[in-house]
């Protein structure tokens, strides 16, 4: 048997355990599908095919029922990357170099290319994690669970706490920001950390970058009280409120704070994301997020398309992706 063969088997037997565990915490929330979708912001649909081994859920995802249940998240970590990197592998390449998707007002949208090397690479890391968790137990924290379940079951959104995936250079990150592009420093890597929280291909650090030049032009002190948007992301408090997330771990989620803002931006656009494949769109995804974020998933999926009067903001949006994003 080739390495490459155990390697691929290996990661199918991590895949098959992840959604066992996951129904298993889902039985102990005693929540129904619904109920579920308003504490993680993942669709009851999509956790119907999660559970049912169809897909993977954003890690985000993982660490908000984890929390339901008082559960360590990083009881879960190995699996889900194993999961992650099998998913990966088994996928096929997109079309051809020269495939791309339209974008609005002649903008052109490169489709993500994958690197099989890469993807041995993590596959590789990922077991090699297993087998010193195993055999090395002292390592790790035991799993105990010291997270309390949340007594407020309010869609806070899951925090982007500790132990994220270890950072990816940008020439390993699809749609990753340029070292020279026009995008504030300070900013990079919660733009990035966001992004790479999501696991849809489309939710890149370029498009978040993107929406945040249009939205604010990169100004986290931006106030509009007559439209009621505030911060980098522009956003409105009651639906930062719907969605906040900690992203700098300081115990508080403010719409002002970049961290907070950036963080909270990128698990709705990834939520948006799925909403609209779900819907049956495909076309332009970019710029079908951008439009959703400045109107709503709504408004996108009824108009199968970018609402009237977002052309102008979905152009920016993707004129600045282009420009932010590695060649």
């Amino acid at each position: 048997m080739s390495d490459t063969t155990s390697v691929r088997r290996d990661g199918e037997r991590e895949t098959a355990r992840l959604p066992e565990r996951l129904r298993e915490m889902r039985s102990l929330t005693k929540k129904s599908l619904k109920d579920l979708e308003r504490v993680t912001m993942v669709s009851d649909s999509s956790w119907s095919r999660y559970l049912a081994g169809r897909g993977l859920p954003p890690w985000a995802a993982v660490e908000a029922l984890c929390r339901e249940v008082g559960r360590d998240p990083e009881d879960l970590r190995l699996l889900w990357e194993a999961a992650a990197a099998s998913r990966t592998e088994q996928e096929r390449p997109p079309q051809t170099a020269d495939d791309v998707g339209p974008g609005t007002a002649g903008t052109v949208v490169p489709v993500r290319r994958r690197r099989p090397w890469l993807v041995l690479a993590a596959m590789a890391v990922t077991l090699l994690g297993v087998l010193v968790s195993a055999l090395v137990p002292a390592l790790r924290d035991g799993g105990t669970g010291s997270s309390a379940p949340q007594a407020d079951p309010k869609p806070d959104g899951p925090a982007f706490g500790a132990s994220p995936p270890a950072p990816r250079t940008a020439t390993a990150v699809p749609g990753a920001i340029r070292a020279d592009a026009a995008v504030p420093e300070q900013f990079r890597g919660a733009i990035e950390l966001a992004a790479r929280r999501c696991t849809e291909a489309e939710v890149t650090p370029a498009l978040l970058a993107a929406m945040l030049k249009v939205e604010s032009g990169f100004d986290p002190d931006l106030r509009d009280p007559k439209a009621d948007e505030y911060g980098i992301a522009r956003w409105t408090p009651a639906v930062f409120n719907a969605w906040a997330v900690d992203g700098n771990g300081d115990g508080v989620k403010d719409y002002m704070s970049p961290a907070d803002a950036i963080a909270t931006m990128g698990l709705y656009t990834c939520w948006l994301d799925q909403r609209i494949k779900q819907s049956g769109l495909h076309t332009n995804l970019p710029g079908l997020i951008a439009a959703a974020y400045r109107t709503s998933d709504k408004a996108v999926i009824q108009a199968e398309g970018a609402p009237a009067g977002t052309a102008a903001y979905v152009a920016d949006v993707l004129r600045y992706q282009e420009q932010f994003a590695t060649r």
